[in-house]
């Protein structure tokens, strides 16, 4: 009897002991994450949501894909060319502040894949089997806390401030397609008019729509001829041989404004030009001369050299950002 009692009290002591340790092991030992509920959905559903696509598909092949260990980066998308550009480049770059990986929603990248060769960031469409927290998301790297969580960063949210700190990384992540490289060549060459050891000069003059706006919205006087003249003027003192090609969507107001210069190339006059064709164009020029817009940015951050913009002060996005560009002055 006493052999038996002592033998259940070491079965008992027994399965205490083991019920402690898997206890201390897999609940008090875990590292201290926010709780919250299993997700229920796919990335799918997140990329359905940022391309307000709700019939988008994903295909079979990307479900053998790896789904991802901690959150993910992305964004909504809106706009043209070049606020598509700051959105696939806010995506990059807040990723690699926070060490999550980036993904790109197809309707922002299909657009950019026409144009550029190569882009590193991954597409949503490989991960869309994988389960995602609609609940532990947040907009911005400021409110982003731990591993755990994605954040999905709204459609003109761009993160330029941010972007620029690596300028040379953008450079090699935005290379153009071989077929625009060589037909921006050919224009710049066209533009020089046989002029030897030319400096070309990108000029990006906004009009049709942005005018309007600046007026309504902030109350800000556009850019006249005088400003463009005057940027002009102080390239032709500092460089021989200069060339100023001009992309606008008012190209009959560019002819007329600068008809007495015989150092002007005007794109678009005998035949149209893509906004892509526009941009490889401004990025293969020395230096810059833009007044307002996303897509000038673009061309004056992938040229190079130096640039000359339009100053109108906040809340415009430009002078947040050209502080830290070392060769960025603003003029009015």
């Amino acid at each position: 009897m006493g052999v038996s009692c002592r033998n259940v009290m070491l079965t008992v002591i027994l399965i205490w002991s083991v019920t402690s340790f898997v206890y201390i092991k897999f609940f008090l030992s875990r590292p201290a994450t926010p709780s919250y509920v299993s997700p229920t959905k796919r990335y799918i559903e997140l990329e359905k949501k940022v391309c307000s696509s709700p019939k988008l598909k994903a295909k079979k092949s990307w479900a053998r894909q790896q789904c991802p260990k901690n959150g993910i980066v992305t964004s909504a998308t809106g706009g043209r060319l070049g606020n598509k550009m700051w959105c696939y480049i806010s995506i990059w770059a807040v990723a690699r502040a926070a060490g999550l990986d980036p993904y790109v929603p197809r309707c922002l990248r299909s657009p950019l894949d026409q144009i550029f060769d190569r882009l590193s960031v991954p597409l949503i469409e490989e991960i869309s089997h994988c389960p995602f927290d609609e609940k532990n998301v947040v907009n911005s790297l400021d409110s982003w806390q731990h591993m755990n969580q994605s954040i999905v960063i709204p459609p003109v949210a761009f993160q330029q401030k941010l972007s620029v700190r690596w300028t040379q990384d953008i450079r090699r992540e935005f290379r153009f397609k071989k077929e625009l490289i060589n037909k921006s060549q050919n224009i710049l060459r066209l533009a020089s008019q046989k002029r030897t050891n030319c400096t070309f000069v990108s000029v990006h003059i906004r009009r049709t729509d942005y005018q309007a706006y600046l007026k309504r919205k902030y109350s800000i006087r556009p850019a006249n001829a005088t400003f463009y003249y005057s940027a002009m003027k102080y390239f032709e003192s500092k460089y021989s041989s200069v060339v100023f090609i001009i992309s606008s969507d008012d190209p009959n107001w560019c002819s007329k404004t600068f008809k007495e210069k015989n150092n002007v190339y005007i794109t678009g006059t005998k035949s149209r030009v893509s906004p892509a064709l526009d941009l490889a164009i401004m990025s293969s020029c020395n230096h810059s001369i833009i007044d307002y817009g996303t897509f000038g940015e673009w061309g004056a951050i992938l040229a190079g050299g130096e640039t000359i913009f339009y100053n109108i002060g906040r809340p415009y996005s430009t002078n947040d950002f050209a502080n830290d560009m070392r060769e960025w002055r603003g003029r009015v």
